[in-house]
Protein backbone atom coordinates (compact mmCIF):
# COMPACT_ATOMS: atom_id res chain seq x y z
CA UNK A 1 0.00 0.00 0.00
CA UNK A 2 1.33 3.42 -0.95
CA UNK A 3 1.18 6.09 1.73
CA UNK A 4 2.01 9.75 1.04
CA UNK A 5 2.95 12.46 3.54
CA UNK A 6 1.81 15.97 2.67
CA UNK A 7 4.05 17.41 5.42
CA UNK A 8 7.27 15.67 4.36
CA UNK A 9 8.58 18.67 2.41
CA UNK A 10 9.04 16.48 -0.69
CA UNK A 11 6.98 17.16 -3.84
CA UNK A 12 4.05 14.78 -4.08
CA UNK A 13 5.00 13.48 -7.53
CA UNK A 14 8.45 12.50 -6.15
CA UNK A 15 6.78 10.58 -3.33
CA UNK A 16 4.60 8.73 -5.83
CA UNK A 17 7.63 8.04 -8.04
CA UNK A 18 9.73 6.69 -5.13
CA UNK A 19 6.91 4.55 -3.77
CA UNK A 20 6.11 2.91 -7.11
CA UNK A 21 9.83 2.38 -7.84
CA UNK A 22 10.35 0.64 -4.49
CA UNK A 23 7.31 -1.56 -5.13
CA UNK A 24 8.80 -2.58 -8.50
CA UNK A 25 12.29 -3.23 -7.08
CA UNK A 26 10.88 -5.32 -4.24
CA UNK A 27 8.66 -7.35 -6.59
CA UNK A 28 5.35 -6.04 -5.26
CA UNK A 29 4.64 -4.88 -8.81
CA UNK A 30 5.81 -7.77 -10.99
CA UNK A 31 7.17 -7.66 -14.57
CA UNK A 32 4.32 -7.65 -17.08
CA UNK A 33 1.83 -6.42 -14.51
CA UNK A 34 -0.26 -3.36 -15.37
CA UNK A 35 -0.13 -0.40 -13.00
CA UNK A 36 -3.37 1.30 -11.99
CA UNK A 37 -4.37 3.92 -14.53
CA UNK A 38 -3.41 7.51 -13.88
CA UNK A 39 -7.01 8.37 -12.97
CA UNK A 40 -7.33 5.35 -10.68
CA UNK A 41 -3.99 5.90 -8.92
CA UNK A 42 -4.78 9.59 -8.39
CA UNK A 43 -8.11 8.69 -6.81
CA UNK A 44 -6.50 6.05 -4.54
CA UNK A 45 -3.82 8.45 -3.29
CA UNK A 46 -5.97 11.56 -3.14
CA UNK A 47 -3.71 13.57 -5.49
CA UNK A 48 -4.18 15.20 -8.87
CA UNK A 49 -3.84 13.30 -12.13
CA UNK A 50 -0.92 15.60 -13.08
CA UNK A 51 0.99 14.45 -9.99
CA UNK A 52 0.64 10.77 -10.93
CA UNK A 53 1.35 11.48 -14.58
CA UNK A 54 4.64 13.20 -13.67
CA UNK A 55 5.66 10.21 -11.53
CA UNK A 56 4.77 7.69 -14.23
CA UNK A 57 6.63 9.65 -16.91
CA UNK A 58 9.78 9.70 -14.76
CA UNK A 59 9.52 5.95 -14.17
CA UNK A 60 9.05 5.34 -17.89
CA UNK A 61 12.08 7.53 -18.71
CA UNK A 62 14.24 5.46 -16.35
CA UNK A 63 12.97 2.16 -17.78
CA UNK A 64 10.88 0.90 -14.85
CA UNK A 65 7.60 0.95 -16.77
CA UNK A 66 6.48 1.15 -20.36
CA UNK A 67 3.55 3.06 -21.85
CA UNK A 68 0.99 1.37 -24.08
CA UNK A 69 -1.47 3.16 -26.31
CA UNK A 70 -4.88 3.38 -24.62
CA UNK A 71 -3.76 0.94 -21.91
CA UNK A 72 -2.24 1.26 -18.41
CA UNK A 73 1.55 1.33 -17.97
CA UNK A 74 3.28 -2.08 -17.92
CA UNK A 75 5.96 -2.96 -15.35
CA UNK A 76 9.25 -3.95 -17.01
CA UNK A 77 11.72 -6.56 -15.78
CA UNK A 78 14.75 -5.18 -13.92
CA UNK A 79 17.73 -7.46 -14.55
CA UNK A 80 20.05 -7.65 -11.54
CA UNK A 81 23.77 -7.06 -12.26
CA UNK A 82 26.13 -10.01 -12.19
CA UNK A 83 27.41 -10.64 -8.69
CA UNK A 84 24.11 -10.39 -6.86
CA UNK A 85 22.94 -7.98 -4.27
CA UNK A 86 24.87 -5.39 -2.28
CA UNK A 87 25.57 -7.72 0.65
CA UNK A 88 27.12 -10.32 -1.65
CA UNK A 89 29.23 -7.64 -3.32
CA UNK A 90 30.51 -6.43 0.02
CA UNK A 91 31.43 -9.96 1.08
CA UNK A 92 33.33 -10.58 -2.14
CA UNK A 93 35.05 -7.17 -2.06
CA UNK A 94 35.81 -6.29 1.56
CA UNK A 95 38.12 -3.44 0.51
CA UNK A 96 35.29 -1.62 -1.27
CA UNK A 97 32.58 0.56 0.19
CA UNK A 98 29.25 0.15 -1.58
CA UNK A 99 25.78 1.53 -1.08
CA UNK A 100 22.75 0.41 -3.06
CA UNK A 101 21.88 4.09 -3.39
CA UNK A 102 25.32 5.16 -4.55
CA UNK A 103 28.44 4.09 -6.37
CA UNK A 104 31.22 1.62 -5.74
CA UNK A 105 34.31 3.24 -4.29
CA UNK A 106 37.46 1.99 -2.56
CA UNK A 107 37.75 2.44 1.19
CA UNK A 108 40.53 4.92 1.86
CA UNK A 109 41.81 6.30 5.10
CA UNK A 110 41.74 10.10 5.13
CA UNK A 111 45.11 11.76 4.53
CA UNK A 112 45.82 14.22 7.30
CA UNK A 113 49.34 15.18 6.28
CA UNK A 114 50.10 15.17 2.56
CA UNK A 115 53.87 15.20 2.07
CA UNK A 116 53.45 13.98 -1.51
CA UNK A 117 51.74 16.99 -3.05
CA UNK A 118 53.59 20.02 -4.33
CA UNK A 119 50.42 22.09 -3.98
CA UNK A 120 50.89 25.76 -3.29
CA UNK A 121 51.18 26.85 0.32
CA UNK A 122 47.82 28.17 1.61
CA UNK A 123 49.78 30.85 3.45
CA UNK A 124 51.53 32.03 0.31
CA UNK A 125 48.90 33.85 -1.73
CA UNK A 126 47.06 37.15 -1.33
CA UNK A 127 43.58 36.50 -2.70
CA UNK A 128 42.54 40.11 -2.20
CA UNK A 129 45.05 41.27 -4.81
CA UNK A 130 44.03 38.56 -7.25
CA UNK A 131 40.37 39.42 -6.74
CA UNK A 132 41.10 42.98 -7.88
CA UNK A 133 42.41 41.78 -11.23
CA UNK A 134 39.52 39.36 -11.64
CA UNK A 135 37.29 42.41 -11.20
CA UNK A 136 39.16 44.28 -13.92
CA UNK A 137 38.81 41.31 -16.29
CA UNK A 138 35.08 41.06 -15.60
CA UNK A 139 34.61 44.49 -17.13
CA UNK A 140 35.48 43.14 -20.58
CA UNK A 141 32.08 41.50 -21.02
CA UNK A 142 32.38 41.21 -24.80
CA UNK A 143 35.52 39.07 -24.53
CA UNK A 144 34.01 36.97 -21.78
CA UNK A 145 31.11 35.97 -24.02
CA UNK A 146 33.51 34.05 -26.32
CA UNK A 147 35.53 30.84 -26.03
CA UNK A 148 38.72 32.80 -26.61
CA UNK A 149 41.52 32.38 -29.11
CA UNK A 150 42.80 28.86 -29.69
CA UNK A 151 46.40 29.89 -29.04
CA UNK A 152 45.45 31.84 -25.90
CA UNK A 153 44.61 35.48 -25.27
CA UNK A 154 47.15 37.82 -26.94
CA UNK A 155 47.66 39.92 -23.79
CA UNK A 156 48.75 36.89 -21.79
CA UNK A 157 50.95 35.45 -24.53
CA UNK A 158 52.70 38.82 -24.87
CA UNK A 159 53.24 39.07 -21.09
CA UNK A 160 54.53 35.48 -20.97
CA UNK A 161 56.90 36.11 -23.87
CA UNK A 162 58.46 39.07 -22.06
CA UNK A 163 58.70 37.24 -18.76
CA UNK A 164 60.16 34.01 -20.18
CA UNK A 165 62.83 35.86 -22.13
CA UNK A 166 63.89 37.94 -19.14
CA UNK A 167 63.58 35.41 -16.33
CA UNK A 168 64.26 32.07 -18.02
CA UNK A 169 66.24 33.00 -21.14
CA UNK A 170 63.65 31.28 -23.32
CA UNK A 171 64.06 31.90 -27.05
CA UNK A 172 60.51 32.53 -28.19
CA UNK A 173 58.11 34.77 -30.04
CA UNK A 174 54.51 35.52 -29.12
CA UNK A 175 53.33 33.36 -32.03
CA UNK A 176 55.05 30.23 -30.69
CA UNK A 177 53.49 30.49 -27.20
CA UNK A 178 50.31 28.52 -26.57
CA UNK A 179 48.15 28.81 -23.45
CA UNK A 180 46.50 25.64 -22.13
CA UNK A 181 44.32 24.66 -19.18
CA UNK A 182 46.95 22.81 -17.16
CA UNK A 183 49.95 20.53 -17.45
CA UNK A 184 47.85 17.52 -18.45
CA UNK A 185 46.27 19.50 -21.30
CA UNK A 186 49.74 20.69 -22.41
CA UNK A 187 51.13 17.17 -22.37
CA UNK A 188 48.21 15.75 -24.35
CA UNK A 189 48.74 18.41 -27.01
CA UNK A 190 52.47 17.69 -27.17
CA UNK A 191 51.98 13.93 -27.45
CA UNK A 192 49.48 14.42 -30.26
CA UNK A 193 51.89 16.67 -32.16
CA UNK A 194 54.82 14.28 -31.71
CA UNK A 195 52.76 11.32 -32.79
CA UNK A 196 52.13 13.05 -36.13
CA UNK A 197 55.89 13.54 -36.41
CA UNK A 198 56.34 9.76 -36.31
CA UNK A 199 57.78 9.61 -32.79
CA UNK A 200 56.97 6.50 -30.79
CA UNK A 201 59.48 5.99 -27.92
CA UNK A 202 59.74 8.28 -24.91
CA UNK A 203 62.03 8.35 -21.89
CA UNK A 204 60.56 9.85 -18.73
CA UNK A 205 62.52 11.28 -15.85
CA UNK A 206 61.63 9.18 -12.82
CA UNK A 207 60.42 12.35 -11.05
CA UNK A 208 57.83 13.03 -13.76
CA UNK A 209 54.24 13.64 -12.61
CA UNK A 210 52.30 10.44 -12.01
CA UNK A 211 49.87 11.00 -14.89
CA UNK A 212 52.61 11.48 -17.50
CA UNK A 213 53.31 7.78 -18.03
CA UNK A 214 49.62 7.03 -18.51
CA UNK A 215 49.24 9.79 -21.12
CA UNK A 216 52.13 8.51 -23.24
CA UNK A 217 50.90 4.93 -23.04
CA UNK A 218 47.37 5.97 -23.95
CA UNK A 219 48.76 7.39 -27.20
CA UNK A 220 50.64 4.16 -27.94
CA UNK A 221 54.16 5.27 -27.04
CA UNK A 222 56.76 2.90 -25.68
CA UNK A 223 57.78 4.29 -22.28
CA UNK A 224 61.15 4.04 -20.55
CA UNK A 225 61.66 5.49 -17.05
CA UNK A 226 65.15 6.48 -15.92
CA UNK A 227 67.14 8.92 -13.83
CA UNK A 228 68.08 11.73 -16.21
CA UNK A 229 71.08 12.56 -14.01
CA UNK A 230 72.56 9.04 -14.01
CA UNK A 231 75.99 8.65 -15.66
CA UNK A 232 74.79 6.14 -18.27
CA UNK A 233 71.66 8.00 -19.36
CA UNK A 234 72.82 8.83 -22.93
CA UNK A 235 73.93 5.25 -23.57
CA UNK A 236 70.54 4.05 -22.28
CA UNK A 237 68.71 6.48 -24.58
CA UNK A 238 70.74 5.32 -27.58
CA UNK A 239 70.34 1.64 -26.80
CA UNK A 240 66.56 1.96 -26.42
CA UNK A 241 66.34 4.09 -29.61
CA UNK A 242 64.42 6.79 -27.74
CA UNK A 243 63.17 9.70 -29.85
CA UNK A 244 61.53 11.85 -27.13
CA UNK A 245 62.78 12.76 -23.65
CA UNK A 246 60.57 14.26 -20.92
CA UNK A 247 62.68 15.87 -18.22
CA UNK A 248 62.80 18.58 -15.53
CA UNK A 249 66.32 20.03 -15.74
CA UNK A 250 65.79 22.81 -13.19
CA UNK A 251 63.88 20.72 -10.64
CA UNK A 252 66.09 19.38 -7.87
CA UNK A 253 66.14 15.65 -7.14
CA UNK A 254 66.12 14.11 -3.65
CA UNK A 255 69.65 15.44 -3.12
CA UNK A 256 68.76 18.92 -4.35
CA UNK A 257 70.73 18.46 -7.57
CA UNK A 258 69.62 20.06 -10.79
CA UNK A 259 70.87 19.12 -14.24
CA UNK A 260 74.36 20.58 -14.70
CA UNK A 261 75.48 22.55 -17.74
CA UNK A 262 77.53 19.55 -18.89
CA UNK A 263 74.53 17.23 -18.61
CA UNK A 264 72.34 19.73 -20.47
CA UNK A 265 74.79 20.10 -23.34
CA UNK A 266 75.21 16.35 -23.57
CA UNK A 267 71.44 15.88 -23.78
CA UNK A 268 71.14 18.58 -26.46
CA UNK A 269 73.89 16.95 -28.53
CA UNK A 270 72.10 13.61 -28.28
CA UNK A 271 68.82 15.19 -29.45
CA UNK A 272 70.56 16.89 -32.39
CA UNK A 273 72.25 13.67 -33.49
CA UNK A 274 69.10 11.58 -33.05
CA UNK A 275 66.74 14.25 -34.47
CA UNK A 276 64.79 13.77 -31.26
CA UNK A 277 62.72 16.15 -29.16
CA UNK A 278 63.23 17.13 -25.54
CA UNK A 279 60.29 18.24 -23.42
CA UNK A 280 61.46 20.61 -20.69
CA UNK A 281 58.96 20.73 -17.83
CA UNK A 282 59.99 23.91 -16.01
CA UNK A 283 57.11 23.93 -13.56
CA UNK A 284 58.81 25.28 -10.40
CA UNK A 285 61.92 27.02 -11.73
CA UNK A 286 60.84 30.36 -10.21
CA UNK A 287 61.30 29.01 -6.69
CA UNK A 288 65.10 29.02 -6.45
CA UNK A 289 66.05 30.30 -3.00
CA UNK A 290 69.61 31.35 -3.74
CA UNK A 291 70.68 33.49 -6.70
CA UNK A 292 68.99 33.56 -10.07
CA UNK A 293 67.15 30.55 -11.52
CA UNK A 294 69.34 28.45 -13.82
CA UNK A 295 68.96 29.23 -17.52
CA UNK A 296 66.34 27.07 -19.19
CA UNK A 297 67.41 24.17 -21.39
CA UNK A 298 65.33 25.70 -24.18
CA UNK A 299 67.40 28.88 -23.95
CA UNK A 300 70.55 26.83 -24.68
CA UNK A 301 68.97 25.03 -27.64
CA UNK A 302 70.29 26.11 -31.05
CA UNK A 303 68.65 23.33 -33.04
CA UNK A 304 65.02 24.01 -32.13
CA UNK A 305 64.46 20.59 -30.57
CA UNK A 306 63.25 21.59 -27.09
CA UNK A 307 59.55 21.91 -26.25
CA UNK A 308 59.23 24.24 -23.27
CA UNK A 309 56.36 23.66 -20.83
CA UNK A 310 55.48 25.78 -17.81
CA UNK A 311 52.71 26.51 -15.34
CA UNK A 312 52.01 29.15 -12.69
CA UNK A 313 50.57 26.53 -10.31
CA UNK A 314 53.48 26.83 -7.86
CA UNK A 315 53.16 30.63 -7.70
CA UNK A 316 49.40 31.01 -8.16
CA UNK A 317 46.83 28.60 -6.66
CA UNK A 318 46.55 25.42 -8.80
CA UNK A 319 42.80 25.98 -9.05
CA UNK A 320 43.70 28.69 -11.57
CA UNK A 321 43.97 26.15 -14.37
CA UNK A 322 46.54 27.68 -16.69
CA UNK A 323 49.73 26.44 -18.33
CA UNK A 324 51.74 27.39 -21.40
CA UNK A 325 53.94 25.93 -24.11
CA UNK A 326 56.71 27.25 -26.33
CA UNK A 327 56.86 25.06 -29.42
CA UNK A 328 59.71 24.54 -31.89
CA UNK A 329 58.90 26.04 -35.29
CA UNK A 330 58.21 22.66 -36.90
CA UNK A 331 55.68 21.70 -34.24
CA UNK A 332 54.11 25.15 -34.21
CA UNK A 333 53.51 24.96 -37.97
CA UNK A 334 51.95 21.54 -37.51
CA UNK A 335 49.75 22.87 -34.70
CA UNK A 336 48.68 25.80 -36.86
CA UNK A 337 47.75 23.56 -39.78
CA UNK A 338 45.66 21.36 -37.44
CA UNK A 339 44.59 24.13 -35.06
CA UNK A 340 40.88 23.31 -35.42
CA UNK A 341 41.58 19.93 -33.81
CA UNK A 342 42.59 21.65 -30.57
CA UNK A 343 39.91 23.49 -28.60
CA UNK A 344 40.87 26.19 -26.10
CA UNK A 345 39.85 25.00 -22.64
CA UNK A 346 41.63 27.69 -20.59
CA UNK A 347 39.38 30.27 -18.99
CA UNK A 348 39.36 33.63 -20.81
CA UNK A 349 38.62 35.36 -17.51
CA UNK A 350 41.66 33.86 -15.78
CA UNK A 351 43.91 34.51 -18.78
CA UNK A 352 42.99 38.19 -18.82
CA UNK A 353 43.37 38.47 -15.05
CA UNK A 354 46.82 36.84 -15.08
CA UNK A 355 47.97 39.09 -17.92
CA UNK A 356 46.94 42.18 -15.95
CA UNK A 357 48.52 40.71 -12.80
CA UNK A 358 51.82 40.28 -14.66
CA UNK A 359 51.75 43.67 -16.36
CA UNK A 360 51.10 45.39 -13.01
CA UNK A 361 54.25 43.83 -11.54
CA UNK A 362 52.33 41.62 -9.09
CA UNK A 363 53.67 38.39 -10.59
CA UNK A 364 57.28 39.26 -9.83
CA UNK A 365 56.32 40.49 -6.35
CA UNK A 366 54.50 37.22 -5.68
CA UNK A 367 57.56 35.21 -6.75
CA UNK A 368 59.79 37.19 -4.40
CA UNK A 369 57.34 36.74 -1.51
CA UNK A 370 57.13 32.99 -2.07
CA UNK A 371 60.89 32.55 -2.33
CA UNK A 372 61.36 34.20 1.05
CA UNK A 373 58.48 32.29 2.63
CA UNK A 374 59.57 28.90 1.26
CA UNK A 375 63.20 29.48 2.24
CA UNK A 376 62.22 30.08 5.85
CA UNK A 377 59.73 27.22 5.87
CA UNK A 378 62.15 24.76 4.25
CA UNK A 379 64.77 25.48 6.93
CA UNK A 380 62.21 24.87 9.65
CA UNK A 381 60.95 21.70 7.95
CA UNK A 382 64.38 20.13 7.47
CA UNK A 383 65.31 20.93 11.08
CA UNK A 384 62.19 19.06 12.20
CA UNK A 385 63.02 16.08 9.98
CA UNK A 386 66.55 15.84 11.38
CA UNK A 387 65.29 16.15 14.95
CA UNK A 388 62.55 13.53 14.77
CA UNK A 389 63.88 11.07 12.16
CA UNK A 390 67.34 10.81 13.70
CA UNK A 391 70.74 10.03 12.23
CA UNK A 392 69.55 6.92 10.37
CA UNK A 393 67.97 9.13 7.74
CA UNK A 394 69.90 11.47 5.47
CA UNK A 395 67.92 14.71 5.14
CA UNK A 396 68.75 17.12 2.31
CA UNK A 397 67.59 20.73 2.51
CA UNK A 398 66.28 21.98 -0.84
CA UNK A 399 67.82 24.89 -2.72
CA UNK A 400 64.50 25.56 -4.38
CA UNK A 401 61.02 24.18 -4.84
CA UNK A 402 58.86 22.70 -2.10
CA UNK A 403 60.38 19.23 -1.52
CA UNK A 404 63.05 18.12 0.94
CA UNK A 405 64.91 14.88 0.25
CA UNK A 406 65.21 11.93 2.63
CA UNK A 407 67.41 8.91 1.96
CA UNK A 408 67.66 5.59 3.78
CA UNK A 409 69.60 2.38 3.05
CA UNK A 410 68.39 -1.22 3.03
CA UNK A 411 64.70 -0.45 3.44
CA UNK A 412 61.79 -1.38 1.21
CA UNK A 413 60.39 1.80 -0.31
CA UNK A 414 56.91 0.32 -0.51
CA UNK A 415 57.05 -0.40 3.21
CA UNK A 416 57.87 3.25 3.88
CA UNK A 417 54.88 4.36 1.85
CA UNK A 418 52.49 1.85 3.44
CA UNK A 419 53.53 2.70 6.97
CA UNK A 420 53.06 6.38 6.21
CA UNK A 421 49.59 5.76 4.77
CA UNK A 422 48.60 3.73 7.83
CA UNK A 423 49.33 6.85 9.88
CA UNK A 424 47.35 9.13 7.54
CA UNK A 425 50.46 10.49 5.81
CA UNK A 426 51.15 10.41 2.08
CA UNK A 427 54.75 10.45 0.80
CA UNK A 428 56.47 10.32 -2.60
CA UNK A 429 58.91 7.39 -2.83
CA UNK A 430 61.16 7.47 -5.86
CA UNK A 431 62.04 4.44 -7.98
CA UNK A 432 64.76 2.43 -6.23
CA UNK A 433 65.49 -0.28 -8.81
CA UNK A 434 69.08 -1.63 -8.76
CA UNK A 435 70.10 0.30 -5.67
CA UNK A 436 70.09 -0.27 -1.92
CA UNK A 437 69.13 3.37 -1.28
CA UNK A 438 65.51 4.46 -0.88
CA UNK A 439 64.85 8.08 -1.78
CA UNK A 440 61.77 9.96 -0.61
CA UNK A 441 60.62 13.44 -1.52
CA UNK A 442 58.67 15.19 1.24
CA UNK A 443 56.76 18.35 0.43
CA UNK A 444 56.17 21.01 3.06
CA UNK A 445 54.06 23.39 0.99
CA UNK A 446 50.61 21.86 1.49
CA UNK A 447 50.89 21.63 5.28
CA UNK A 448 50.39 24.85 7.30
CA UNK A 449 53.50 25.93 9.22
CA UNK A 450 51.69 25.61 12.55
CA UNK A 451 51.00 21.91 11.82
CA UNK A 452 54.42 20.94 10.45
CA UNK A 453 55.93 19.75 13.73
CA UNK A 454 52.97 17.51 14.52
CA UNK A 455 53.01 16.16 10.95
CA UNK A 456 56.71 15.24 11.16
CA UNK A 457 56.18 13.62 14.55
CA UNK A 458 53.43 11.40 13.12
CA UNK A 459 55.59 10.41 10.15
CA UNK A 460 58.61 9.69 12.34
CA UNK A 461 56.50 7.47 14.57
CA UNK A 462 55.19 5.57 11.53
CA UNK A 463 58.75 4.91 10.36
CA UNK A 464 60.17 4.05 13.75
CA UNK A 465 62.05 0.77 13.79
CA UNK A 466 62.66 0.48 10.05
Amino acid sequence: MIVLDANAGIPMYEQVYEAVKVHIEQGLFRPGERLPSIRSMAAQLGVSKITVEQAYLQLATEGYIQAHKKAPYEVLEIVQPLGGDCDTMMQNHPTWNMSCEGSLSPVKSPILYNFATGAMDPEGFDFKRWKRFIGYALRDTKRLMTYGQLEGEPELRSALNQYLQQARGVRATVDRILVTSGTLNSLQMIVSLLQRQGKSKVALDRQSPSFAKAVWKDYGFSVLELDMRSPGRIHTLQKAQIDVVYCMPSHGDSMGRIMTIQERMELLRWAQHKEAYIIEDDYDSELRYYGKPVLSLQGMDRNDCVIYMGTPSKVLPPSIRLSYLVLPITLYKDFHSHRKDYGQSASVLEQLAWAMYMNAGEWNKQIRRLRKHYLEKSKYFTSLLRRYLGDTYEVVAPEGGVYAGVRLRYVDGEQLALRALASACDVKVLDTVDTDMVEVLLSFSGIPTCELERAVQVLAKAWKGL
